[in-house]
């Protein structure tokens, strides 16, 4: 329970107001990010990966009579998943002094509900450093799911034979047979009782500001009425800002709500909006732990960008609620060729 107020004559500020305003005021200051942070943190990173991939290749070897049976090819990268999220963000996260990760439980059964239907987990997109700490949240959920990424990605070395032995759903922009393949394969990975994780937005926000979501796995989730579940995360983008390959500290909240019940939302544009708004409820109840909501500069909360956040030429001769309309719809990155 919060403290009682202090004697009016003490003239000291309540503490969860000296809480609120620290945090507000830590939040409201452009993140922290040096080329010093950078080689601490990929150490991280590498090793983690490294790591990963030496196990991986190693179970492979040992499981790969699975792809000979039927539907063994699920279990064969459900295991490799549980692999490739653990240990990898085991180390980059877990082990990683420079990225703090703080789990929110919210409601009474947070988290997927398991069953013969998979489950579609929504994460909100700020910084290159989500699919590590949502990846961490997974693991901490005694779970795991297939993620959606770009298909530049298995180009990497190392990263891109991970991303395939976990058969993670790799999606070509600007192609769309490829794409429609894609959904097929997510829905095929959902039938047989699976998870996906995906980022709804499509895109990293510049501004921190909730983008407007793309309706593909909405309608997967209306079509087969597989169960949702958001995924909240808050101070990513001090970890690895936009601005580049630096990257900086960062105290994370990651927050697992309960699954929404798509038998009861009528289509997929319903959806959206259903699941919209419980992030944001969210991202209130997460924030009341540091404090009083209303102090806080989280955009999920003003419904504005960063306090830090400045706006590219392009845009700056535009009104500000003009302005957080493109950043919605992510026109900002048609209208601007950079947005920092």
């Amino acid at each position: 329970k919060p403290s009682p107020d202090p004697a009016p004559h003490s003239g000291r500020p309540h503490p969860s107001r000296r809480v609120s305003r620290a945090w507000a005021g830590v939040m409201a200051k452009p993140p922290t990010a040096n080329y010093v942070f950078t080689v601490c943190i990929g150490l991280f990173l590498v090793v983690g990966l490294t790591l990963t991939l030496i196990t991986q290749l190693l179970l492979a070897l040992l499981t790969s009579p699975m792809l000979l049976c039927s539907g063994g090819r699920n279990r064969f990268c459900s295991f490799q998943s549980f692999l490739w999220r653990g240990i990898n963000c085991g180390v980059a996260v877990g082990l990683n002094p420079f990225w703090c990760a703080k789990m929110v439980w919210l409601g009474d059964n947070p988290g997927p509900r398991g069953g013969d239907m998979g489950s579609i987990i929504f994460v909100n997109h700020r910084s290159n450093a989500d699919p590590w700490f949502s990846a961490w949240a997974m693991t901490r959920m005694c779970t795991e799911g297939r993620y959606v990424y770009k298909s530049s990605l298995k180009k990497i070395p190392a990263l891109g034979w991970c991303l395939q032995l976990a058969g993670d759903l790799a999606v070509e922009f600007g192609d769309k047979s490829k794409i429609i393949d894609m959904m097929e394969d997510a829905k095929n990975v959902l039938r047989s009782g699976y998870n996906v994780v995906v980022f709804p937005e499509g895109t990293r926000s510049p501004s921190g500001i909730l983008q407007d979501f793309k309706p593909g796995f909405f309608k997967i989730c209306a079509e087969l009425n597989c169960p949702a579940v958001p995924v909240v995360m808050l101070g990513t983008e001090r970890a690895w800002p936009l601005s580049g390959l630096k990257m900086g500290c960062a105290s994370v909240q990651v927050g697992v709500g309960e699954t929404l019940d798509t038998s009861d939302i009528e289509g997929p544009e319903a959806l959206m909006e259903a699941l919209e708004k419980r992030m944001k409820e969210m991202a209130r109840e997460m924030l009341e732990d540091v404090g009083d909501p209303e102090e806080q500069t989280d955009p999920f909360i003003t419904g504005r960008p960063y306090p830090y956040w400045q706006a590219p030429a392009e845009l700056k001769d535009l009104a500000e609620d003009e302005q957080v309309r493109l950043l919605r719809t992510g026109n900002t990155h048609q209208r601007g060729k950079k947005l920092f």
